[in-house]
């Protein structure tokens, strides 16, 4: 029996993934890994005790197949210190999957602490997977304490990893950098394209698309008082803590932004051939899903030179750089790309996504990285 254990984000949920409109998402490179044969069973180790009874439902629904399990949560693990606690035992409370298990897989830096254990108890061979260094952000938000830890941590971890997988380049180079003979491989976010297909047609009419957590770093003030000075309708999907000061702000000035809420992703796919313009004006970034799923629908991606848009976009061919941060700098390169509105941007770029980050893509290297690893039968 070949096993999986994929450990979540700290608190994170199988339910909380569907709630965010990311459960199909981030579940296909698992099914495909699955179908594959790679492996006979992936146990998912979350937070939620609910999980396990909304496992059933989504095998039941086919949304899932069997081989998709959980790891059950205790009713304590659903407070943040119970989630602590779990976190530290979770891999003694659950030893004979732990024990059985093949390789562990961790999906980020938050809650890869437990994979550390598992791997110190049971000797499992252990493959970090991380998206954007916790420690980078906590340093630039000027955490002290917060960097120290998140540093300790990621040092800790490429240490005890037996493979290193990171989305982006720059991510390669930082981790590349912390322990030398430690492989690090780029697994680059996935698109689905049997999911995904290009828009067909091209209207500068449309709204500009936005779709990403609404918080802080993803800037999306200026965006909104951009589009206001241009008097461009901007349509918002996804959630957070800002929702109800950005709605503010578009009423005061007045911009004609609509809020639309959660979507489903395979039904943002859909809705993407509602559109011609992608924004993202994040003032850090990794290797953004949303810009990949964007760019595989041929939509055109205007964004602000973080480290993801920088590798995913080559300036006037695959997508146009914002060169600065604030409501000028993204007013100015919105009005240049629609008085120089070109499809051949968007359509360039989903050929580019679908050579170089195509779900199968994904799946073929992960399971190189697995078989080079883990413990199979």
């Amino acid at each position: 029996m070949r096993s999986l254990i994929y450990f979540f984000e700290f608190r994170f949920s199988l339910l909380q993934a569907n709630t965010d409109g990311l459960l199909d998402r981030n579940m296909a490179l698992l099914c495909n890994l699955l179908a594959r044969g790679v492996c006979d069973r992936v146990y998912l180790f979350s937070y939620n005790p609910k999980d396990q009874a909304y496992l059933q439902q989504c095998h039941q629904q086919g949304r899932l197949p069997e081989g998709v399990l959980a790891l059950t949560a205790p009713e304590f693990a659903t407070t943040k210190l119970g989630a602590i606690v779990y976190s530290v035992i979770g891999p003694l409370l659950q030893r004979r999957k732990f024990q059985q298990a093949s390789v562990l897989h961790t999906h980020q830096v938050s809650g890869a602490w437990t994979g550390i254990l598992a791997k110190l108890l049971y000797h499992t061979p252990l493959l970090f997977r991380c998206g954007y260094p916790l420690s980078v952000r906590f340093k630039q938000e000027k955490k002290p304490l917060n960097y120290a830890i998140t540093r300790l941590l990621e040092k800790t971890l490429m240490y005890m990893a037996d493979h290193v997988g990171v989305t982006s380049r720059p991510m390669q180079q930082y981790y590349g950098q912390m322990r030398e003979g430690t492989q690090v491989t780029l697994m680059p976010n996935y698109v689905d394209l049997s999911v995904y297909s290009p828009v067909t047609t091209y209207d500068i009419k449309r709204p500009i698309l936005f779709i990403g957590r609404l918080v802080d770093v993803k800037n999306i003030e200026n965006m909104i008082l951009a589009c206001s000075r241009l008097n461009l309708a901007l349509h918002i999907y996804g959630k957070g803590p800002l929702e109800a000061s950005l709605r503010k702000l578009a009423e005061d000035c007045k911009a004609d932004v609509s809020f639309m809420g959660v979507v489903a992703n395979t039904e943002l796919a859909k809705l993407h051939h509602n559109y011609s313009i992608f924004i993202t004006c994040s003032t850090r970034e990794g290797l953004p899903k949303a810009v990949v799923e964007a760019m595989a629908s041929g939509l055109i991606v205007v964004g602000t030179k973080t480290d993801g848009v920088l590798e995913l976009i080559k300036d006037g061919e695959t997508g146009h750089y914002i060169d600065g941060y604030d409501a000028d700098a993204i007013a100015t390169k919105l009005d240049w790309v629609r008085k120089n509105f070109s499809p051949k941007v968007g359509q360039a770029a989903s050929r580019y996504v679908t050579r170089h980050y195509s779900l199968d893509h994904a799946t073929e290297v992960t399971e190189n990285i697995l078989n080079q690893i883990g413990k199979f039968e």
